[in-house]
Parts: C-alpha cells; sequence; structure tokens
C-alpha cells in the first residue's frame, strides 16, 4: 500500500507492506503532485496504478489536486465514522478533529487498547491528546517551533529571524540566545505541564511523541517513546479497519 498525508507545510510519502515497516520521505506541501513524482529516489511511486493507496491531510486544495493526478489509481480515503466507532469522542463538531490527529490517536487505541496515551504531535502545530479509558477526552493546540520562532522575528520590528540550535541556558547573553532560551523554556515548560495535567486524570498514561521536531525534544520529556511513524501507522490502520469485507 501507498501512503499519502498531507500536512500544512510537509506531505509525508510511504509505502508499506505490513503497516508496520514504512519506506517513507517528505516533500513540501507547496509543490505540485506533478512535481513530487517527477523526483529522483522515489521510484516505488510508479507503483500508484498498481497498488493501493490511501489518502488523506488537512490542506483540501492540495488533496484535490493529488485525487486530479490520482484519478486512474484505485485511492481510498478515511471513513470518519470509522475513527468515531473506534475512538469514542465528544469533539464539536466532529469533522473539525484534525486528519493527523485522528491518525496518531486511532493508532495509539488500536496498538494499545488496554494502555491510555498522552499523544503529542510536534509539526507546524503542536497537539497533545489524552485517549483515556478508551475514550478520546481532548487536547490541545501549541503553535510550532517554526512558527513561533517566525512570528517573533515578523511581529516585530527589530528581533532577528533565529533558527533554534542546541543552547539550553536558562538566561541568554544576547537577543538570539535569549530568543532560543524563551523558545526552548516555553515548550519544554509546555509539555511537561500538560503531561502533569492529564496525568492527575490518568496516571498511568504512557507518552508517544511524534512529528517532525518530536526527535530533538524526546530526550526532555522523560519517559516518553519516539514514535516516527504513528501518523503513518494510524492511516494504515485506518484504511484496512474500514476496508470492504
Amino acid at each position: 500500500m501507498i501512503l499519502i498525508a498531507v500536512g500544512n507545510t510537509r506531505t509525508l510519502l510511504a509505502r508499506t507492506q505490513d503497516g508496520v515497516h514504512f519506506d517513507s520521505t517528505s516533500v513540501a506541501t507547496a509543490l505540485p503532485p506533478t512535481k513530487i513524482l517527477q523526483q529522483p529516489g522515489l521510484t516505488w511511486l510508479n507503483a500508484l496504478n498498481r497498488e493501493a493507496v490511501a489518502l488523506g491531510g488537512v490542506v483540501p486544495a492540495a488533496l484535490a489536486a493529488w485525487r486530479e493526478v490520482l484519478s486512474t489509481a484505485a485511492v481510498r480515503e478515511p471513513d470518519p465514522g470509522f475513527f468515531r466507532r473506534a475512538v469514542p469522542h465528544d469533539y464539536h463538531p466532529p469533522e473539525s478533529l484534525g486528519f493527523d490527529r485522528r491518525c496518531c490517536l486511532l493508532a495509539a487505541a488500536m496498538d494499545c487498547p488496554r494502555q491510555d496515551s498522552i499523544v503529542i504531535d510536534m509539526g507546524t502545530v503542536i497537539t497533545i491528546d489524552l485517549l483515556a479509558g478508551g475514550h478520546f477526552r481532548g487536547g490541545r493546540i501549541l503553535p510550532g517551533i517554526t512558527m513561533s520562532l517566525r512570528s517573533l522575528h515578523q511581529g516585530t520590528a527589530l528581533l532577528p529571524e533565529v533558527v533554534l540550535g542546541s543552547a539550553t541556558e536558562m538566561l541568554g547573553n544576547n537577543t538570539s540566545d535569549a530568543i532560543q532560551a524563551g523558545i526552548i523554556h516555553l515548550f519544554t515548560d509546555a509539555l511537561r505541564g500538560a503531561i502533569a495535567d492529564y496525568r492527575q486524570r490518568s496516571p498511568q498514561a504512557q507518552i508517544l511523541i511524534t512529528g517532525g521536531d518530536a526527535e530533538c525534544w524526546q530526550p526532555g520529556i522523560p519517559g516518553s517513546f519516539y514514535q516516527p511513524h504513528l501518523l503513518l501507522r494510524g492511516l494504515y490502520l485506518w484504511i484496512q479497519g474500514d476496508a470492504p469485507p
């Protein structure tokens, strides 16, 4: 199966035989699908018309472009009804719960059905969701790391554009270091605070962390598990679980 997950900034492209191991890459969502398919090193995309294709995402215009390019392929898109049956929730309105959040929650729920989970997805935005007692209880949405750094630069006259490095000092002694210290400690405190709050409701919840910024932040979240393919795993399970008999 080939999976295409369209995010706000990056689109994940993957191929899998078992839904556990993924040959994957990511490309800029802004690129037209026709350009993406011409990129070198993605020879497995030649199988688009020979294998099932799972398509989902959060950018309507990009999804429409993919549907057009894949008009002759066997494309399947996730059914929201299956998600609601697999992960009961009170989110309102239900359709406003993002595709990426649903995929990650579904993977956690189906792979660990007896385990509560705190699911952290660190992408363009950061979502921190609680799955407890087999139900999605709700979550928090924060601006992502890159978005936050960019907003400081674009929203002020003099603050520079900064690329986050490895600085961990609490106090910065130049503007760049002060911005980095602010962002690092802001998000570390936000993540740890959410985990502490959620564990008041579910003390034994495991912490699953995924998304583009997750790998470098995971060591700062004690007891967390880095799950680089959580979204793809959820999309695969969604399509497989909703397959006609």
